[in-house]
């Protein structure tokens, strides 16, 4: 006999993000299964109240396959849901002699519930996502370079040819700083510049298609930043008070997409290539090449060359 799992069960306001006709809140709860990462059931709702006892019995009733029918011996909630979730399952029969216990830091499970919002937001979605560790020291490079504010010393036109190399291998990348003329706050690592420069010249309709593998940084404030951006900014420690939060972006078949392991990684090393070279602004330089390594949590190096523009 199989023994009892134990499901992870998260609620989310994802007005922001998701729109369902004749709604004006939608808020998602998922039951998610620990040993396995699946999602049992995922069920909309108007109110974290009234959707999560449908959510919890719609995943004993019809999990999601490959999952068989079953009766968790625990649920596991965020310290935020706890008492949400324990007055939903006390409400069902079933889960009589289920244990209802605070869960902390439950970033991996809301990383599979950023990808579901993704998805539904209709954004291709990576076969390797990016590891909580991976999202951790990204979000480490872009409060750096945030902090720094780059755009004060480069023009929106300063473009830092990159040569990015991670795991075996390389790419080839244009990194712009953006800023400086004071609409539009961010990052851009682009494979070729020139194609896209020419094509927005030229009054190409489409800039997506010049814009495959993309890394794309957004600086916006809180106000302006929404949904999956903004819930992911909070859970990795970005500042309530910060005049910038970050939203990411690639693009793989001139559709948008979310990252993935890799480009979360290419992107980390950009950054802090980048910084470097802007941190020896004043410094004269016999190069306009500089080069350093960045250390992964996992022992991975990645290696950057940057030149000035």
């Amino acid at each position: 006999m199989a023994e009892a799992p134990t499901w992870i069960v998260l609620a989310r306001d994802v007005s922001d993000s998701v729109t369902i006709h004749g709604q004006r809140r939608t808020v998602l709860a998922a039951a998610l299964d620990v040993d396995t990462g699946l999602i049992v059931n995922v069920l909309p709702g108007t109110s974290v109240d009234s959707v999560l006892p449908r959510a919890l019995k719609a995943a004993l009733v019809s999990p999601a396959a490959p999952l068989p029918k079953a009766v968790p011996n625990r649920i596991v909630a965020p310290p935020e849901l706890l008492q949400d979730v324990t007055a939903a399952a006390a409400g069902l029969s079933k889960l009589a002699n289920t244990e209802v216990i605070e869960g902390e830091q439950m970033h991996e499970a809301e990383e599979i519930l950023d990808s579901l919002v993704g998805h539904m937001e209709g954004r291709a979605q990576p076969d390797d996502p990016p590891s909580v560790q991976d999202w951790r020291q990204l979000y480490g490079e872009l409060a750096a370079f945030t902090e720094a504010a780059p755009w004060k010393r480069w023009t929106d036109s300063d473009w830092f040819p990159a040569r990015l190399e991670l795991d075996g291998h390389v790419a080839e990348l244009d990194c712009l700083v953006l800023g400086n003329a004071g609409v539009q706050h961010g990052f851009n690592a682009i494979p070729d510049a020139n194609d896209l420069l020419k094509a927005s010249t030229s009054g190409g309709k489409n800039t997506l298609e010049h814009l495959d593998e993309a890394l794309i940084v957004h600086l916006d404030p809180w106000r302006e930043t929404h949904g999956l951006n903004a819930d992911k900014a909070r859970r990795y420690g970005w500042p309530s008070e910060a005049r910038f939060v970050p939203s990411l972006l690639t693009v793989r078949d001139r559709q948008p997409a979310d990252l993935s392991r890799t480009d979360a990684r290419l992107l980390a090393l950009a950054i802090r290539g980048v910084l470097s070279q802007d941190n020896r602004r004043l410094v004269p330089a016999d190069t306009r090449a500089l080069t350093g390594e960045f250390t992964f949590e996992d022992g991975a190096v990645g290696r950057y060359r940057i030149d000035r523009p």
